[in-house]
């Protein structure tokens, strides 16, 4: 009998049609990605199959067929890394978000030191800032905290929308004056689930309408120079939305 993967795990396949353009199946396009992340020394999140524990680690080295990570912190984690049939892989370079699962892992040395060996995947996703798909939180989830240009003044917005380049905030036009072309440096978004986020937002476009309430704006807002941390939980926190979405679609038939 073929065993049911959880719920998560089911989601997470289901999503994979939301996004089949953007894998990659060449495996020396696949090397090159993750030969570029191990010499970049780009981090890694690192879950197993089947767990909701996730663990930073390093991509250290990739060969032909092989690429080596850093071991947990934990015995424990290591163990569950170990006796996982898969590890479902999540990193960034440059601009774009990349996933990938590969296993069993295979403990190894790499410069002395204890290191996970495992294959290289048959294919990646790369996922490009520009190519995520704007998602709409739910009503009241989701806000961002603004700093303001003279840097002394905070103010909190509501997020109508976020992706993987920017995202959609409204507030209120008597707390702040949104400016064309402006960056506001050092703003926070709470990500359910994910962690915090510091982004600067550089304003794209103003909206002021009727709907939104007198005193109210909407901004329209790009991520400047966003950090690789800060992608990770961004391209995390979207793929939540996804599965979301997905479950909440299949309690209506």
């Amino acid at each position: 009998m073929t065993e049911t993967p959880p719920p998560s795990e089911q989601d997470a396949a289901d999503l994979d049609g939301y996004y089949d353009k953007f894998y990659v199946h060449d495996a020396a396009e696949i090397r090159h990605h993750l030969q570029r992340m191990a010499g970049e020394r780009c981090a890694l999140t690192v879950r197993a199959e089947g767990s909701l524990d996730t663990m930073a680690t390093l991509l250290l080295k990739v060969d032909e067929s092989t690429l080596w990570i850093d071991v947990p912190s934990t015995r424990k984690l290591l163990d569950v890394w170990m006796a996982a049939h898969l590890l479902r892989i999540e990193g960034s370079l440059d601009r774009a978000a990349l996933r990938f699962s590969s296993g069993p892992a295979r403990l190894d040395t790499y410069e002395d030191k204890p290191a996970l060996r495992l294959p290289i995947p048959p294919r990646m996703l790369y996922l490009q800032r520009r190519e995520f798909i704007r998602r709409e939180p739910p009503p009241g989830t989701l806000a961002c905290l603004l700093r303001l240009p003279d840097g002394d003044h905070e103010v909190q917005a509501t997020i109508r929308d976020i992706g993987g380049g920017g995202l959609a905030i409204v507030a209120t036009r008597s707390a702040v004056q949104f400016q064309v072309g402006d960056v506001l440096r050092g703003c926070r978004i709470e990500l359910p689930d994910v962690g915090d986020v510091e982004v600067n937002l550089q304003i794209r476009h103003v909206l002021v309408r009727g709907h939104l309430g007198y005193d109210a704006a909407q901004a329209g807002c790009e991520f400047v120079d966003l950090a690789p941390a800060a992608q990770r939980k961004l391209f995390r926190y979207l793929l939540q939305l996804d599965r979301d979405q997905l479950a909440r679609r299949r309690a209506l038939e």
